[in-house]
């Protein structure tokens, strides 16, 4: 339970003398990851927040899901909209953008390759999209746009995913020794494969047998 900051963090209220946000109602001083003012119990508009903290998590590339499903099912609960249909207007609506921001932290927590970009944009590390010659790639990209049967596609295909899943491996071995020039390069290669696997339905369907033949003979009858 090392990894878990304590729900009860998100219900209190200013964390020191250092805290500066106050309540939006009451104005008394709250902390940036209190979902409720601890005096007036009033829900708090989004503050700025890593999605690690907005989900109660430890800051780190490699999680525990278990703890992540945990935490966001816990938070969500809170959030329900079902609470707060009594209330006014301000915090329905800030309950409502509260749910939107756990909901993008949750997702982008849960995939690796988003999760793996937000821990470089933390670092302050710039991922770049620009189109790196990946040789990998660049075969399975030769290897679709000559494939003549749909089973080569499915060929190409396995390929790509089993290459897509090895490089999840690596990046985030990158991420962990902190190597961002691997990182970023292997994050290209990452997205290159996952463009051949959408690639592969539309070559795969363009090389599957029609049925032209069939529906003219159908008309004529």
């Amino acid at each position: 339970m090392a990894n878990i900051i304590e729900f009860n963090e998100f219900t209190t209220g200013a964390f020191g003398p250092s805290a500066e946000l106050h309540c939006w109602l009451c104005q008394k001083g709250v902390s940036s990851r209190a979902l409720f003012c601890h005096h007036c119990g009033t829900i708090q508009p989004v503050r700025t927040l890593d999605h690690f903290a907005r989900l109660g998590l430890e800051r780190r590339i490699d999680l525990d899901f278990e703890l992540l499903e945990r935490q966001y099912a816990a938070l969500k609960r809170t959030l329900d909209p079902a609470r707060f249909a009594i209330r006014g207007v301000g915090e329905r609506g800030h309950a409502a953008r509260q749910m939107e921001a756990l909901g993008e932290a949750y997702d982008t927590l849960r995939d690796p390759l988003r999760r793996s970009r937000y821990w470089l944009t933390l670092h302050e590390m710039d991922f770049n999209e620009a189109e790196i010659a990946n040789p990998t790639v660049a075969a399975l990209l030769s290897e679709l746009e000559s494939a003549a049967e749909p089973s080569h596609c499915d060929r190409v295909a396995q390929k790509a995913g089993q290459a897509l899943e090895d490089g999840i491996m690596g990046l985030l071995q990158a991420l962990r020794g902190q190597n961002w020039q691997q990182a970023n390069a292997t994050l290209v290669e990452l997205d290159g494969l996952e463009a051949i696997l959408s690639s592969v339905r539309t070559r795969r369907a363009q090389l599957m047998p029609d049925n032209a033949g069939g529906d003219d003979l159908a008309s004529v009858k």
